[in-house]
């Protein structure tokens, strides 16, 4: 687990953002109260995003979230 994980904002930060996306995937929009569900930064901290502001989190399922983040990292390589 890396530090930012671990960060406590980080807990607080990331259950605001589940509690209020309804625990719902923002992409394929579905539903889950379980450890599924992922909060994802829509701008990339490495593309300038930031990191706790929550008008740039949302919550993604596990699939969304490895689909997102495999073309954001597409974007960096270019």
């Amino acid at each position: 687990m890396t530090e930012f994980n671990r960060n406590n904002s980080w807990y607080w930060v990331r259950k605001d953002i589940l509690r209020r996306d309804n625990y719902r995937c923002s992409i394929c929009k579905k539903r889950s109260r379980k450890a599924q569900l992922d909060v994802d930064h829509i701008i990339p901290v490495q593309m300038g995003g930031q990191l706790f502001e929550k008008a740039n989190l949302r919550t993604l399922c596990k699939e969304c979230h490895r689909a997102k983040s495999r073309l954001d990292r597409e974007a960096l390589a270019d």
